[in-house]
């Protein structure tokens, strides 16, 4: 059982795994809460496992619906955890998109060939 288990080991997962923990270790080091921790992890495995930029872009929508909604309640500290959020959210968009048109040039590239 062993044996097939490190047969399934790659060097691939092992790239992932040493990022993740080195995502980790950075925010150890440079003293990040813990929603920071997270999100910056998020951020290493969205990049190593792209999924379509409009999902992240609903997120800080409804982030950015959940401020406007706190700020009216009188709950600032929330309301602004809920921006840092959402900012951190149009940021995945953005860099997640950019990979996408990215990638379709390079399709449309090699099609015409």
């Amino acid at each position: 059982m062993l044996k097939k288990l490190i047969k399934k080991i790659t060097l691939r997962i092992c790239l992932e795994a040493v990022l993740i923990l080195l995502s980790l270790g950075m925010a150890y080091y440079f003293h990040w809460e813990i929603a920071n921790a997270l999100f910056f992890c998020l951020f290493v495995i969205l990049f190593l496992h792209p999924i379509p930029s409009r999902f992240p872009a609903f997120g800080a929508i409804v982030l950015l619906l959940a401020t406007a909604i706190l700020l009216v309640a009188k709950k600032e500290d929330w309301a602004e955890t809920s921006a840092i959020w959402a900012y951190y959210l149009m940021i995945f968009t953005a860099t997640m998109a950019f990979f996408e048109l990215h990638k379709e040039e390079e399709s449309a590239i090699i099609n015409e060939n």
